[in-house]
């Protein structure tokens, strides 16, 4: 496959279903997004704590889920012409959910805000979570735009982005404990 096409010089790209639009289409910048959140997750992978490598084939095993929540995107969520993909929704929350339970268990109760920071390894944990909030929103407006059938499998990968975001909070709050990093914590102003 050549990677300098050239096509995409007028600022359009083509979508998998064959249509090509323009570059700032909700769509592509949804697309855009997952990538960039794909990359933050490859540094995560790469700062996660090595006594622990689940972590890091969790996470490479998310990049790879978030290809599946790009095409559903692409393809306002009608996925009935490529069987190919497969939609992403339930099973993989239920895991993620797992996932956070089991870190959750390691840490002390949460007992107020957190400013992002510590070590580095959280800090980027938290810079791939805030980028994983924005998909999530943007794939609520094309799931409010897109046909019923296409809504309902949008809404299920904004359930996922959703229960990503919190396993990646909580992994950020692991990285710092395992690093014996305090989490920087907000101190609210009194105001009595």
């Amino acid at each position: 496959m050549q990677t300098n096409t050239r096509h995409g010089d007028d600022g359009r790209t083509l979508l998998l279903s064959g249509q090509r639009v323009w570059k700032d289409d909700p769509r592509v910048r949804v697309c855009g997004d997952i990538d960039e959140l794909c990359s933050w997750l490859g540094v995560v992978a790469v700062d996660a704590p090595p006594e622990r490598p689940e972590l890091a084939m969790q996470v490479r095993q998310v990049q790879g889920e978030l290809f599946a929540v790009g095409a559903m995107a692409q393809l306002n969520g009608c996925l009935e012409n490529h069987p190919q993909i497969r939609p992403v929704g339930g099973k993989e929350c239920g895991r993620i959910e797992r996932w956070i339970g089991a870190l959750e268990a390691e840490l002390l109760p949460l007992d107020g805000f957190l400013i992002p920071g510590g070590c580095r390894a959280a800090a980027v944990t938290h810079v791939a979570r805030s980028v994983c909030r924005r998909i999530e929103r943007d794939l609520v407006a094309l799931a409010r735009n897109a046909d019923a059938e296409g809504a309902k499998a949008l809404l299920d990968a904004v359930a996922y982005l959703n229960r990503l975001a919190d396993f990646l909070f909580v992994l950020a709050r692991f990285c710092n404990r395992i690093a014996n990093v305090d989490e920087p914590a907000l101190s609210l102003p009194d105001v009595r």
